[in-house]
């Protein structure tokens, strides 16, 4: 309602690409609109190989994993030096397992998703991801109940892999090794969102 009255001159957004063209469209002079859009956002998260990896662990897991992994600025890409990627996906891996998954009642960390659908999806960029050389790495990783789904590592991912270039929006989380800082730089730059 409030864009249909024409008075908007600004829309900020972070959302999806849907939700932007529906409110979009719902102003009657489009092309007037000044737009700042954060939109199914890939958002990486890049460790560097001098970082402190027990903080590193823990901001990245609560950067990927808090709201299920379901809020538009979550870490959605992990990319870590090769010389410390084994420790650090051990040490990643271990906590996401340590990870309390069950009902919001139970303060859990991890709590059902909102519809069966996100189950079917994020089973969909596993599999893709395993066909394409990943592996699951941590203990609990993959399993799923009704609508509760454990929160998933998968390594080594790349480009051919869906979840390389998709926003999943839910407790999957891939890391991506890279050598050089220019490589995560690239992967931004070249980012449709």
């Amino acid at each position: 309602p409030m864009m249909n009255t024409g008075k908007i001159n600004v829309l900020t957004l972070i959302a999806s690409s849907k939700v932007a063209d529906q409110l979009k469209k719902s102003h009657p002079k489009v092309n007037r609109l000044r737009s700042i859009l954060g939109l199914d956002a890939k958002n990486p998260g890049i460790i560097l190989k001098d970082a402190d990896l027990d903080l590193t662990v823990d901001e990245c897991v609560a950067g990927s994993l808090s709201f299920n992994g379901q809020r538009c600025t979550a870490l959605k890409i992990l990319f870590v030096h090769e010389d410390i990627a084994e420790k650090f996906i051990r040490k990643f891996a271990k906590k996401v397992d340590e990870l309390k998954v069950g009902m919001p009642w139970d303060n859990a960390f991890i709590t059902p998703l909102p519809v069966e659908s996100k189950i079917h999806y994020m089973n969909e960029l596993v599999k893709d991801a395993e066909e394409h050389g990943a592996k699951i790495v941590n203990k609990s990783g993959g399993n799923s109940v009704g609508t509760l789904y454990a929160p998933t590592v998968v390594f080594p991912v790349n480009s051919e892999m869906k979840i390389y270039h998709v926003e999943q929006f839910g407790p999957v989380v891939p890391i991506v090794t890279f050598k050089n800082l220019q490589e995560p730089i690239d992967y931004m730059i070249g980012s449709d969102y």
